[in-house]
C-alpha cells in the first residue's frame, strides 16, 4: 500500500465523490492496518520534492491529524498510538521532517513545522527528543543555509513553544532558542520573510524569556531587535500610528496645525538623541499635505537644507525617515507648472548629488530615496518643454538606479522594484525632444538584462519567483520606452526598428509561465502594438496562444483583464486585418461573461473591448452582434438589480453601465457606414436602459457621459429610423438639459453634439 500512496491522496481529492470516496477508505484501511507504516509513508511523501504539491499537501495534513485532536480522549489515544510505535522509525519520520523543512514547496515546509511542533508536544515533555532543538538552531547558526530554510526553522521553533511549556527546557535551551530568534529578526542580515517568521517565534516564546528579560543586558539586545523592525514600512507601530494620525489632522485643520508642532520639531531636531531626531523628522513630515503652500513655504525651505545634510546622520533611522521626507516635499512641494517649487537651478546640483550619494545607503534607506527621486522626476511631468531641471542629469540618475536594481541585497527590501519603479517615472516625465538619444540607449541595456533572465538556472521556486519578478520590472521598463520613443513620429522608428528583437524577447518571456510576468509582457505587447500599428500583423501567429491563454487565466483574473486590455490594443493597431482571429477571441470573451468563476471584474472590460472589435471590423461585426448584444442585455438587467446600501457593488454597477455603453458605441460607430439597420432591433432596449441609468440619481459621471454619447451615436448611426423612438421617449431633453447645465466641459460638448444629432433626426 505504500507504493499506492501517492494514487491515494491524490484521489482523495477529486471532483468525483465515487473516486474520493474509495480512496478515503484506502487511507483509512491503511492507517488501521499499519500505523507505523502509514506515518512514514505520509512522511515519505510530504518530503518529497519530486511528488505532486496535491498530495503531499493532503499528507502532510493528515500526518498532524493523526498525532493531535481537539477532543481530550481522541488527543491521548493518538499520542498513546505514537508512543507504541518502535523508536527506528520514529526517528525516520522525525529525519524527514526535519528535511522538509529545506524544501522548494513554500507548503510543504510549512506543513512539516506544524507536524514537527506536534512530535515535539508529545516527545519533549518525556525528555524523548533531546536533539531537536539543537538541529533546529544549526540552520539558524550556518551562514550559507538558504532563507526558505532560515524562516522554515523560526516558524518551527514558533510552533514548537507554543506547543510545550518553558519548564520542559533546561534555561540553555532557552537561551539558545532566544539568541537564534532574535538573530533572525537582524534586518542587516536576514529578508522580510525571515524577520516575519522570527517576531512571530518570538512572540510565542515570550513565556520562555522571563530569567532574560530580568536581566537588563539581554532585555535590552531582545527590545532593540523588534525595534529595528521600525525599519520595515510593513510593520505597524505606534510611531507609524501617531504620524498617520498628525497627517489626518493636518489634512482636517489645515494651517493651524503648523504653529501647534513646530515647537516640538524645533525643540527635537538636533537633540542627540536619535529617537527625537527621528520623532521631529517624522513629525515635519506628517504635516506637509493640508496647510496652504504659502503658510509651508518659509518653513521647507528653511527645512530643505537640513533634510539635506541630515540624509549623513549617524542613525540608519534618521536617515530612514528623512529620505522619506524628503519624497513627501517633492510629491506636495514641487509643481512647476502651477508656478510653484522647492527646486530651483540654485539648488538642484545639491539635492541630486545627496540624493544620488544616499541611493548607495542601506537597503531601506535607498528605496526610500528612489522615491524622493520618483517625485522630484514626476513633478516635471506638465512643465513646458524647456523648463524640465532634470534634463542634464538625467544619464547620471538612470545610471544610478540600474545600480541600485543590480544590488545582490535589493531583493530583500524591494529596494530592485523600486529602482526599476522609479527609472520607469524618469522616463515617463521626461522631455522626449530632449532626451529620446539617452532613452534611445538605454533600450538596448534593458533588452540585455530582459535576455540574460532567461539564461538563468532555476532549481527551486525560490529562484522561480525571483527571476517572474527581475522579468516583470524589466518588461515594466520596456512598455515605458516603447511609450515614450513612440509618441512622436520622429522617434517611433527607433521602437519600429528593435520591433522584432522586443517582441521575440516577450514570447520568450511568456515561455516561462509566470503570472507576474503575463501580466506586465502583455502590457509592454499591449504598448508595442500601439507602436507598430498594422505592421503588428507580422507578430499575430506566433503571439496569438499566449493572447488565447491570458484569456482563459481565470484563476489569475488580473492577467485575464490585462489581456482583455491588449485585444483592445491591437484592434486600434490592426483595424480589419484583426479579423482572421476575431472568431477565437470573440469565443473566448463570451465564454468570460458566462463563467462563475471569473472575478466580476474582468466583465466590464470585455464588454468595452466589443466596442473595440466592432470598430476595427466593421460589418463583419455582424455574425457576433446577437451573442454580444443579449450579454449587454443580461448584464443591463444585473445593473437594475444594484443594492445602494452596498457601496463596492454600487462601483462595480457603474463600470459595468459605462462599458456596456462603450460597447454599444462601438458598435453602432462600427456599422454606421455599412450595415446600420443590423442594430435597429436592439435600439429600444438601449433607450429603455439609458432612461433607467438617467433616473438613478447616484450614478457617477462617466456613466453620464457615456449614456450621452452612446445616444448621440444611436441617432447619428441609424439616422431617421430613431425618430419613433425618440419621441416615445422625451426623457432624453432633459436629460441634455441636464448635462448642458453641468460644470464639466466636456460633458456640456459631448451632450452638445447628441443634441445635434437627435435635432437633426427629428427634423428628417
Amino acid at each position: 500500500m505504500a507504493l499506492e500512496i501517492t494514487q491515494f491522496l491524490l484521489s482523495a481529492q477529486s471532483p468525483d465523490a465515487n473516486v474520493r470516496t474509495e480512496a478515503e477508505a484506502n487511507l483509512t484501511r491503511f492507517q488501521e492496518q499499519n500505523l507505523p507504516s502509514f506515518l512514514l509513508s505520509l512522511s515519505v511523501e510530504l518530503a518529497n520534492d519530486e511528488k505532486p504539491i496535491e498530495s503531499r499537501r493532503l499528507a502532510g495534513i493528515v500526518l498532524k491529524n493523526s498525532l493531535d485532536a481537539k477532543d481530550a480522549v481522541r488527543k491521548e489515544h493518538l499520542v498513546q498510538k505514537w508512543m507504541e510505535i518502535d523508536i527506528s522509525i520514529k526517528s525516520q519520520i522525525k529525519d524527514l521532517l526535519l528535511r522538509t523543512l529545506g524544501s522548494a514547496a513554500t507548503e510543504a515546509r510549512h506543513t512539516s513545522a506544524q507536524v514537527i511542533a506536534k512530535i515535539a508536544s508529545i516527545e519533549i515533555p518525556k525528555k524523548l527528543w533531546p536533539e531537536l532543538i539543537a538541529s533546529l538552531l544549526t540552520n539558524m547558526t550556518h551562514q550559507d543555509r538558504p532563507a526558505s530554510l532560515k524562516q522554515a526553522t523560526l516558524e518551527t521553533l514558533g510552533y514548537v513553544c507554543e506547543e510545550i511549556s518553558h519548564e520542559d527546557l533546561v534555561q540553555d535551551e532557552v537561551n539558545s532558542v532566544l539568541t537564534a530568534v532574535v538573530q533572525g529578526m537582524n534586518l542587516a542580515e536576514h529578508s522580510p520573510e525571515v524577520r516575519l517568521a522570527a517576531t512571530k517565534a518570538l512572540y510565542n516564546a515570550l513565556d520562555f524569556a522571563q530569567t532574560n528579560f530580568e536581566n537588563d543586558m539581554e532585555r535590552n539586545y531582545i527590545m532593540k531587535m523588534e525595534e529595528d523592525q521600525d525599519q520595515d514600512d510593513s510593520i505597524w507601530n505606534l510611531s507609524m500610528a501617531g504620524g498617520t494620525c498628525l497627517g489626518l489632522v493636518a489634512r482636517t485643520v489645515g494651517d493651524a496645525i503648523v504653529p501647534l508642532v513646530m515647537p516640538f520639531i524645533e525643540a527635537n531636531i538636533s537633540k542627540p538623541d536619535w529617537h527625537c531626531r527621528e520623532a521631529a523628522t517624522y513629525a515635519f513630515g506628517s504635516i506637509l499635505e493640508g496647510p496652504t503652500i504659502d503658510k509651508l513655504t518659509p518653513l521647507v525651505h528653511a527645512g530643505l537644507d537640513f533634510m539635506l545634510k541630515a540624509m549623513k546622520d549617524e542613525n540608519n533611522h534618521v536617515r530612514d525617515t528623512t529620505a522619506w521626507t524628503l519624497s513627501r516635499i517633492f510629491e506636495l512641494l514641487h509643481c512647476p507648472a502651477s508656478g510653484f517649487s522647492v527646486i530651483s537651478s540654485e539648488n538642484i546640483r545639491q539635492v541630486l548629488s545627496v540624493l544620488m550619494e544616499s541611493i548607495n545607503d542601506t537597503p531601506n534607506v535607498a528605496e526610500k530615496v528612489c522615491g524622493a527621486i520618483y517625485y522630484l522626476a514626476q513633478g516635471y511631468e506638465d512643465a513646458v518643454p524647456s523648463s524640465s531641471l532634470l534634463t542634464p542629469f538625467l544619464t547620471e540618475i538612470i545610471t544610478y538606479l540600474i545600480r541600485t536594481a543590480d544590488r545582490t541585497d535589493g531583493g530583500d527590501s524591494k529596494l530592485r522594484s523600486s529602482a526599476y519603479e522609479t527609472l520607469n517615472e524618469v522616463i515617463r516625465c521626461s522631455n522626449v525632444a530632449e532626451t529620446s538619444r539617452i532613452i534611445e540607449h538605454l533600450l538596448p541595456v534593458i533588452m540585455n538584462k530582459l535576455e540574460q533572465t532567461l539564461q538563468l538556472q532555476i532549481v527551486s521556486t525560490d529562484d522561480r519567483e525571483k527571476q517572474g519578478d527581475l522579468q516583470a520590472s524589466l518588461c515594466g521598463v520596456l512598455q515605458v520606452i516603447i511609450q515614450k520613443l513612440s509618441s512622436t513620429d520622429e522617434t517611433k522608428s527607433i521602437i519600429l526598428q528593435e520591433a522584432d528583437k522586443i517582441m521575440t524577447l516577450f514570447l520568450r518571456v511568456f515561455a516561462c509561465r509566470s503570472s507576474t510576468v503575463h501580466e506586465e509582457a502583455m502590457l509592454a505587447i499591449g504598448a508595442l502594438a500601439y507602436a507598430c500599428g498594422p505592421n503588428f500583423q507580422n507578430y499575430m501567429r506566433e503571439f496569438y496562444p499566449y493572447l488565447e491563454m491570458g484569456l482563459q487565466n481565470f484563476e489569475e483574473y488580473q492577467v485575464c483583464s490585462i489581456t482583455v486590455g491588449v485585444v483592445g490594443d491591437i484592434c486600434r493597431a490592426l483595424d480589419d486585418k484583426v479579423l482572421q482571429f476575431c472568431d477565437g477571441i470573440m469565443k473566448h470573451l463570451l465564454n468570460d461573461l458566462g463563467s462563475n468563476e471569473l472575478h466580476r471584474s474582468v466583465k466590464p472590460p470585455i464588454f468595452s473591448c466589443f466596442g473595440d472589435i466592432a470598430l476595427a471590423i466593421g460589418e463583419h461585426f455582424e455574425r457576433y452582434v446577437s451573442y454580444a448584444v443579449t450579454a449587454m442585455q443580461q448584464a443591463s438587467q444585473i445593473c437594475a438589480q444594484i443594492d445602494l446600501n452596498d457601496e463596492e457593488f454600487m462601483e462595480y454597477g457603474n463600470q459595468l453601465r459605462r462599458s456596456i455603453f462603450e460597447a454599444y458605441s462601438g458598435i453602432l460607430q462600427g456599422f454606421k457606414n455599412s450595415k446600420p439597420e443590423v442594430m435597429l432591433p436592439y435600439a429600444a432596449h438601449l433607450l429603455q436602459f439609458i432612461e433607467l441609468v438617467f433616473l438613478d440619481r447616484q450614478r457617477d459621471e462617466s456613466v453620464t457621459k457615456a449614456a450621452v454619447a452612446v445616444m448621440g451615436d444611436l441617432a447619428d448611426a441609424l439616422g431617421p429610423n430613431t425618430k419613433l423612438l425618440f419621441r416615445d421617449r422625451a426623457f432624453y431633453i432633459e436629460f441634455l438639459g441636464e448635462c448642458l447645465q453641468s460644470d464639466d466641459e466636456q460633458l456640456k460638448e459631448t451632450a452638445t453634439w447628441t443634441q445635434g444629432m437627435i435635432g437633426r433626426v427629428m427634423v428628417s
